[in-house]
């Protein structure tokens, strides 16, 4: 039986192989069928956009002239990172080529993503990352396309600067206390988040708007205050509670632009 790395050898001369074939076509006018359920491929670490993996092991498997990597796992930044990875090796019925992207990702450390990235407020947060996410990159550089939720538990959030203004309470007494959620989609050149809510002791904040890939920021926060000792009261806590926070959110409503580094805040009661 072949050694393992021959294996490996082999599957990739044969993948090699078929894109070559499929690239320059036959003369002869035959139609190619040829399947890979290839062993499982492993490396120690890999970088893909400034982000950096470790661990990774992954299937290569080919079906209808599409090759794709499952069972693809990796730790990253704490957590683990779990999914699938397709590339087109012929155009679809539109002409159209494209990577496709499906993956989990779970228990991330947000600090130390942050640190890698090189962000300023990297010290100031802390929480654990999961989520969901698909995105689809044409090959010929035409738009994204995708969607993705995401939640950020036992997270310390309200320390960023930009929130300070919204804060009711101590910050440092909700420490690991926040959560955030959020839905979005990738269209184009940026990623529109359709909803997202931060809960924390100190702040009730929700948001919509959209983030470009190039950093620039165009959000619409609505923070409420929490008002809890108004919820305790009897019969009608919870209503006034309520009704009390939409009254602050509507009141305290800003827009957020500027770029993701240097982020411009404005109030405006009448934003949408």
């Amino acid at each position: 039986m072949a050694r393992p790395e021959a294996r490996a050898a082999l599957l990739c001369l044969g993948a090699l192989g078929c894109i070559g074939g499929l690239s320059a076509g036959d003369s002869a006018g035959r139609v190619f069928r040829l399947a890979i359920d290839g062993d499982v491929l492993h490396a120690n670490a890999l970088e893909i956009a400034g982000l950096a993996f470790r661990d990774i092991v992954a299937r290569p498997r080919l079906r209808e002239r599409r090759l794709w990597f499952e069972d693809l796992a990796a730790q990253a930044y704490g957590g683990r990172v779990r999914g699938r990875y397709g590339l087109d090796l012929e155009p679809d019925a539109a002409g159209q080529r494209a990577h496709s992207l499906q993956f989990e990702v779970s228990g991330v450390d947000l600090r130390l993503l942050l640190q890698s990235l090189g962000a300023s407020a990297a010290a100031q947060v802390e929480g654990r990352i999961s989520g969901s996410f698909e995105l689809t990159m044409p090959l010929d550089g035409g738009p994204c396309s995708g969607r993705g939720t995401i939640e950020i538990a036992d997270a310390s959030l309200v320390q960023l600067p930009f929130l300070v203004n919204f804060l009711a309470g101590n910050p440092v007494a909700a420490r690991g206390r926040d959560r955030l959620t959020a839905i979005f989609f990738v269209i184009g050149e940026s990623i529109h988040v359709q909803w997202l809510t931060l809960d924390s002791p100190v702040l009730q904040l929700s948001a919509h708007g959209r983030i470009g890939f190039d950093g620039r920021l165009n959000l619409v926060l609505l923070p409420r205050l929490p008002f809890e000792l108004v919820r305790q009261l009897p019969v009608l806590g919870d209503l006034l509670a309520s009704g009390l926070g939409r009254l602050t959110g509507n009141l305290s409503r800003a827009v957020v632009r500027g770029h993701v580094r240097q982020p411009v805040i404005v109030f405006d009661a009448f934003a949408r």
